[in-house]
């Protein structure tokens, strides 16, 4: 004979989750952060009253609304807005025999934000707004749902309850929230043995191996982040130097001037080829074999131009009588 405390429903459940919840009738999702689920539970408890879970919201219909259960608390958890309830029983047979499956929170919500703001009740239902909603009973097991109508508990070492583990499970192998046991677990050897192949191991592969595996695949690629890094500073420097040799060689073939040569350099690193181009282009402005020297006020006291004078005059279109003539009219050179 079975233990009758095995066949409550669960006492807590989980009405509303955390963080962005999809709607099925509207375009524009929920967003539930810790503080609207303190208000929420601010507000229940201010009122001091039981709020009512009933059919088909038909207490908003103003018709005969049989309740179906009592909220009897509120707790914001890490997870979510978790109610206390106290079913009737008749909606115990109604949910044992999956006539209902779900259930629908009417909140007030922020006009703005579409953060809820309070509870206002709750209606079974089998056609939920919210999204992915699971069914508070996929499959009616007295003893099983022992376990998941106290979701907060923990095990003497601390860690989480079975229940929850398993719920983890369905939700990163993207199994349904009602999928049996048995789905799970051969999910989960499926998806190691696809990590094995990935990883180049032997199927039966050991979760040992298959973890020092992946830890050798995350050394190979910091080691691969590391000589890519040092790559760059090779390409970097080539780059410099090329650009520099470059520009040297076009300051020796007369091709531009010294005042020109950060210039250079700048349209070299930008455009090589460019640069390349106009140099074998352009015409010589400056004496062949030689870098020009700067002018300083003593050059030139026997009247006779240096090159940086030469290309000056050039680039003005003066002869060098005419140069030389205003240089000693000033007293300087230009």
């Amino acid at each position: 004979m079975k233990n009758p405390k095995n066949n409550a429903l669960p006492e807590w459940i989980l009405l509303l989750p955390l963080g962005r919840v999809e709607l099925l009738d509207r375009p524009e999702p929920l967003q539930v952060d810790p503080e609207s689920l303190a208000q929420m539970v601010t507000a229940f408890r201010s009122r001091g009253v039981d709020l009512v879970i009933d059919y088909e919201h038909q207490s908003l219909q103003g018709r005969r609304a049989p309740a179906a259960g009592w909220i009897k608390d509120l707790e914001d958890r890490d997870d979510g807005l978790w109610a206390r309830v106290d079913w009737t029983s008749q909606a115990q047979e109604y949910l044992r025999n999956r006539e209902y499956r779900y259930f629908s929170p009417v909140l007030q919500l922020d006009p703005e934000t579409r953060k809820p703001l309070a509870l206002m009740q709750v209606g079974l239902t089998n056609v939920p707004a919210i999204k992915r909603l699971p069914p508070l009973v996929a499959k009616w097991d007295p003893g099983a749902k022992e376990a998941a109508a106290a979701p907060r508990e923990t095990l003497e070492d601390g860690s989480a309850t079975r229940g929850e583990e398993v719920e983890k499970l369905k939700s990163f192998l993207g199994l349904a929230p009602d999928a049996e046991d048995k789905a799970v677990w051969t999910g989960v050897l499926e998806f190691l043995r696809n990590l094995s192949a990935v990883l180049k191991l032997p199927e039966e592969a050991a979760a040992l191996e298959i973890l020092n595996a992946v830890k050798a695949v995350q050394a190979d690629s910091q080691r691969l982040k590391e000589v890519e890094e040092e790559l760059r500073r090779l390409k970097s420097r080539l780059a410099a130097e090329t650009s520099g040799q470059a520009v040297e060689e076009a300051l020796k073939a007369g091709k531009i001037t010294p005042a020109q040569r950060a210039w250079a350099l700048e349209y070299y690193r930008q455009d090589a080829q460019g640069f390349q181009t106009f140099a074998a282009r352009a015409p010589q402005v400056a004496p062949i074999g030689r870098v020009l020297q700067l002018l300083d006020e003593g050059s030139n006291a026997q009247g006779h131009l240096v090159p940086e004078e030469v290309v000056l005059c050039r680039s003005l279109n003066l002869s060098p009588e005419l140069y030389l003539k205003a240089k000693a009219q000033t007293g300087r050179a230009f």
